[in-house]
Parts: C-alpha cells; structure tokens; sequence
C-alpha cells in the first residue's frame, strides 16, 4: 500500500470548484475595488436604499472545467470613472479567482446599475 503523498497528484481524483463558490469570490472581490459597491436592491424598476459597503455584489456564474465566465451588477460611486473602476473590477475578479480557486476567468461581464453619491452630507448652516 502507498501513501498518500507518494501518490501522483493526477491519481487522486478531481477537484471541481462550485459555480456558487467562483460566484462569492467574485462578489467579495468588489468589495475590496474603491469606488465600486454592491447594486442597490431593485423592487419594479426603483432602487430601494443604499447597500452596506461589506455587501457582496450580485454575481452569477458558469463554470465548465477550469474555466468560468463571470457577469456582475455593482454601482459605482458617482463621480468615479465608470470605466476605469469596471477594469479595476474586472481585474480584481481575474486575479482572486486564480488565486483562490486555479480557476480561469474567459471574460467578466460588468453591468453598472446606479451611480450613488458619496452617502456623507454637509451640513447645511443658514
């Protein structure tokens, strides 16, 4: 009988990495993208509130063996540019992904969805 760490790797058996998994790695992943938050929830076409900053963004995912294809919802604080926090999104996803889970990422879809302003307000004196 050999032990386990004689064996080669590729004679262990598989690892599949969830759909649901590459999903909330993703969804963290914008956290941590300044300027970039989870979309507000939407109840027939109107925003309802402000997202804490910690939420997660809605994710969904399709993964097909060592490779997933990822589309994100997220707001972007306003007046950040759209552009340059999508790439930084983007390449926020890729490279957690990879790290995390050896996934590769063919694409990441990002729809922005709201553009709130800074939630801090002056106080107004008359």
């Amino acid at each position: 009988m050999t032990a386990m760490s004689d064996t080669d790797p590729g004679e262990r058996g598989r690892l599949h990495i969830a759909e649901r998994v590459v999903e909330r790695v993703a969804g963290y992943a914008v956290t941590l993208v300044p300027d970039a938050t989870a979309a507000p929830r939407r109840v027939l076409g109107r925003s309802m509130g402000q997202r804490d900053e910690e939420d997660e963004a809605k994710v969904s995912a399709e993964v097909h063996g060592g490779t997933a294809s990822v589309h994100a919802t997220i707001a972007v604080r306003w007046p950040a540019s759209v552009r340059a926090v999508a790439q930084e999104v983007r390449t926020r996803i890729r490279d957690d992904l990879t790290h995390i889970t050896q996934v590769t990422v063919d694409h990441v879809d990002i729809d922005v969805v709201s553009l709130p302003a800074e939630t801090t307000r002056t106080r107004r004196v008359r």
